[in-house]
């Protein structure tokens, strides 16, 4: 809900009521008012339209009205044909992002957002949106890092231009969204996790909630984590006579249970079902096997709908600990080896399908270069930090390197070739031809080779060539020739190899591919607990909730 109600500040004024239902929560409301204008709307503003059916399409997807969002994605399709071709590209695959991300695909949804992420001309609106669902998908995949990373350059780009100003508070409650989930399903982090349970998390939690109390839909949201992350369960008793209302400060487990219902009474079916794994997590975390179970409800007990459900991965885990909490071993045993195997599919299947992604390399080449950076006088390692700020500038220069930190040329050449046995020159070519090189083999047939270069700072083809045969022995083409494995190393990875025999390099390592997933595409086996799973009377009723 977090990313359409981001969506949703695309609206135009004209839409401000669609936006505005979606900000209640009352997606109905939002559907019900935007279908109607969209199809009475042909032959008006296609960018105004086009937004419209953007978020109309994520409204259909999160009241798990799945064949109308495939079917309005469609039909945005001939909306588009009046707009520019690279437009057209980006809102076709920002469609398919979103409905990858829903049907839990996130290595495709990864690779589509990224059209959108990656491209430097994109309105900043559509970018950072790409760059937050990018985000989800990624830490769907258990790529934590790469997904933080893509968060805060998101949050980098609306500090540096306008933007709406409930755009960085809503990117700041995604980012404590992603936090919290990501502790939820610390078992596939091979760190070992824990839930954040102290002050500051909760904190940080409700100071969000306040800044954006226009939106009670992310208000809910963040409400719920509170309850997530809540040390102790709060006693019935402390909330007698309480309303039900997530939004209204509730923690522990009525917290959860106002969350579940709260998303029931608004018919956001996939919704619920996420508030429903994700509240069981957090109480099997805290050995309430119990109201795990309760809270569950109807995942627990159908076997029909196990069987391809979007979050088999996590209902195994979770049918794992509660046979083990009531001594049923060999079962917890059984289950816990089909989480194992759904999640290695998933390694398989999606994490193959990681994107090639220009500003993540550009990060992860720069904190791989620290170490080669300390090894220069402090002066001097700005000169190599402007180097790789500036790599894909044509324009880049030892004049222009040394004019920055404002010392000579020659001072600037000495220090490099002292400390790291090459002249900025040859840092500059040998990291250019290593990114080349690395974007050829990813992206193989995708783009020129003149165009990848150009990309880099390259624009001769005969120097080029040469100095690309100088380093790897053959020439580009032959590289770009060569079929695209997503296994291949990234460019910081291909850097360090490239220079390490010069000197240059010893600091940098293979990027990190993240560890297990939390997801599937596929179930092999459903849940099935029987009656009897859970010993002892229930505490809440399934059908309260």
């Amino acid at each position: 809900m977090l990313l359409l109600t981001l969506g949703s500040l695309r609206l135009a004024e004209q839409d401000g009521d669609v936006a505005a239902a979606v900000a209640r929560g009352d997606v109905q409301e939002a559907l019900r008012l935007g279908l109607g204008r969209l199809d009475r709307g042909a032959g008006g503003d296609p960018e105004r339209l086009a937004a419209l059916g953007q978020v109309l399409g994520q409204a259909l997807l999160a009241a798990g009205r799945d064949e109308q969002a495939e079917e309005l994605f469609q039909k945005q399709l001939r909306m588009y044909e009046g707009l520019p071709r690279t437009q057209v590209r980006w809102l076709s695959s920002m469609d398919r992002g979103f409905l990858f991300l829903h049907l839990n695909k996130p290595g495709r949804a990864a690779e589509t957002f990224n059209v959108v992420a990656d491209a430097d001309d994109a309105p900043l609106a559509l970018r950072v949106e790409a760059l937050a669902g990018m985000a989800q998908a990624m830490q769907s995949m258990g790529e934590h890092r790469r997904a933080a990373r893509t968060l805060a350059f998101a949050m980098a780009l609306v500090e540096a231009a306008p933007a709406p100003s409930l755009m960085m508070p809503l990117l700041t409650a995604i980012e404590l969204e992603l936090q919290v989930c990501r502790a939820l399903r610390h078992y596939d982090d091979m760190a070992g996790a824990e839930l954040p349970r102290d002050r500051d998390v909760r904190a940080a939690l409700r100071s969000s909630a306040l800044l954006l109390s226009a939106l009670p839909v992310v208000v809910a949201r963040l409400e719920f984590l509170v309850a997530l992350v809540a040390q102790e369960p709060a006693p019935m008793a402390a909330q007698a006579g309480h309303a039900g209302h997530a939004g209204q400060g509730t923690e522990g487990v009525d917290g959860l249970f106002d969350g579940v219902r709260w998303y029931r009474d608004r018919r956001l079916a996939p919704m619920e079902e996420r508030a429903r794994v994700e509240a069981a997590l957090a109480l099997l975390d805290r050995g309430q096997a119990r109201t795990a179970y309760d809270i569950l409800g109807p995942l627990a007990i159908d076997d029909a709908r196990q069987l391809h459900h979007r979050h088999a991965i996590e209902l195994r885990y979770c049918a794992s600990k509660l046979h083990a909490m009531n001594g049923r071993h060999s079962d917890a045993l059984r289950c816990y080896r089909q989480h194992a195997q759904l999640s290695l599919a998933r390694l398989r299947f999606e994490l193959t399908r990681v994107p090639y992604s220009r500003f993540l390399e550009q990060q992860e080449r720069a904190e791989q270069a620290d170490a080669d950076q300390l090894r220069l006088p402090p002066r001097y390692r700005r000169a190599y930090q402007y180097i790789l700020d500036h790599l894909h500038d044509r324009a880049l220069s030892v004049r222009r390197i040394a004019a920055e930190i404002d010392v000579t040329e020659r001072a600037l050449q000495m220090a490099f070739r002292a400390n790291l046995g090459l002249t900025p020159a040859e840092v500059i070519r040998k990291l250019r031809m290593a990114c080349i090189r690395t974007e050829l083999q990813q992206m193989a047939g995708r783009d020129s080779v003149l165009a990848v270069a150009a990309r880099w700072g390259m624009a001769n083809r005969s120097t080029l060539a040469h100095n690309y045969r100088q380093q790897f022995g053959e020439t580009p083409s032959a590289t770009a020739s060569l079929p695209s494995f997503a296994e291949l190393p990234s460019i910081a990875a291909t850097v360090a190899a490239a220079v390490a025999g010069n000197g240059l390099g010893s600091g940098l390592g293979h990027g990190s591919a993240g560890s297990g997933m939390t997801n599937t595409i596929e179930p092999v086996l459903p849940i099935s607990l029987g009656g009897g799973a859970v010993a002892g009377r229930r505490e809440y009723s399934v059908d309260g909730v």
